[in-house]
Order: C-alpha cells, then structure tokens, then sequence
C-alpha cells in the first residue's frame, strides 16, 4: 500500500510538472513570436497580442483536456468529480482569501487591476486578455491540485496525515510564484505572485476539493 500510494505520488508529480511546462512553454511562444513580428512582446499592437492570448487560450485547453482524461480514465483521479461543499467556517476561509488577495493587489498595483487594464487595453483587447487569463487560471489550478494530491499521497506512504496544509499552494509559490520572480522588473509584484499561489492552495482546502468552486475562488484570486 505504501509502495502505491508513493507510486502515485510520483505520477501526480509528473502531471503537475508538465502543467508547470505548459505554462512556461508561453515563453517559447513569446520568443518565437518576438523574431518574427521582429519586435519586443511589449511592442505587440493590438492583433498581434489578441493572436498570442488566442493560440495559448487553446493550447492552454488542449493540455486541460489532455490532463483531465489521462488522469481520470488512466489513474483513476477523477479532479472534477463533485465533493461536499463546504462548511460554513470552510466558506468565511475562501471569502477571507477572496478579500485578501484583492487588498494585496489594491496595494501592489495602486488601484483595481481589471479597471486599470481596461483603461490600459480598451475594451475589445481586454475582453481577449481576460478569457487568456481565465485558461492561465485552469492551468494554474489544476497544477496546485496535482501537487497537492502528490504530497498527500507521499505523506499518507509514511503515514502522515496533513492534508489540512495547502500542500499545492507552497509548492505553485515555490514554482510558478518564483518564476514570475523573474520575468516581472517589480519586487512587490513578483512577491505578489507568490502569496497569491498560497492563497490559490489555500481556497482549494477550504473548498473541500470542489474543483468547481476552486476554480471560481481561483479566479477571483487572480483576477478581481
């Protein structure tokens, strides 16, 4: 039984590494992009953006696809099998997340980020921006869960139980948090980031494992 569960444990740490490759596989796309439209990707016009946001929208959901059957029907995780909402106490936690990740960014970005972006983009280019983000966010959530199922699994073969500890949301901090740590010029955001990946594990405990309402609590996180 040991043996397994750290079997599985392994595996979860694999699907979880390749959501973190997927993410970073944008920047191969950046890269590609940047010597062909012979510009920075700050110097993208409109179309060029809204075609970079629509080609990672949809290999974003094709690896969400991907991810989903191989760990359901080959592993038997069914992530979007539907789990008992949460208690009361549970829901003041995901509100508390909710309310602190929009006081961290109020203060990191001086004002409220989708105001400010739609000012920055207009309207047509941030309506594409944001179904991006909405993929970037599936992504996002679905890598904190396989890694938080990767540690349980580890924990539970030398029988620990500590599930209770965002497990998924240190180890997205440690990664997808710490990347941003560079590819961001601003320390309070690259900061931000990471808190932030804390708080995205964080709402998935809470939501007892409801994937369905991990993902809204995800998405507030990340972009209210």
């Amino acid at each position: 039984m040991a043996a397994r569960q750290k079997q599985r444990a392994v595996t979860f740490a694999v699907l979880g590494l390749i959501c973190m490759l997927g993410l970073c596989f944008e920047f191969v796309v950046i890269i590609f992009e940047q010597f062909v439209f012979d510009k920075t990707y700050y110097q993208f016009t409109i179309t060029e953006s809204i075609t970079h946001w629509v080609l990672i929208s949809v290999l974003w959901g094709l690896l969400g696809l991907v991810l989903f059957y191989v760990s359901s029907r080959v592993y038997g995780f069914d992530f979007s099998k539907k789990k008992q909402l949460p208690s009361k106490k549970k829901m003041i936690i995901c509100f508390a997340a909710i309310i602190a990740a929009f006081s961290l960014k109020l203060a990191v970005y001086g004002g409220w980020k989708p105001y400010l972006d739609f000012i920055r983009s207009g309207w047509f280019q941030f309506i594409f921006e944001y179904i991006y983000n909405l993929f970037q966010a599936m992504i996002i959530l679905i890598m904190a869960v396989f890694a938080q199922e990767a540690v349980e699994r580890l924990l539970k073969s030398h029988k620990i139980k500590l599930a209770y500890i965002p497990w998924g949301g240190i180890v997205l901090g440690l990664s997808w948090g710490v990347i941003n740590t560079v590819t961001e010029t601003n320390t309070a955001v690259s900061v931000c980031y990471i808190l932030l990946s804390l708080l995205i594990g964080i709402g998935h405990i809470a939501s007892n494992k409801n994937i369905y309402l991990s993902y809204i609590l995800t998405v507030l996180i990340l972009l209210i």
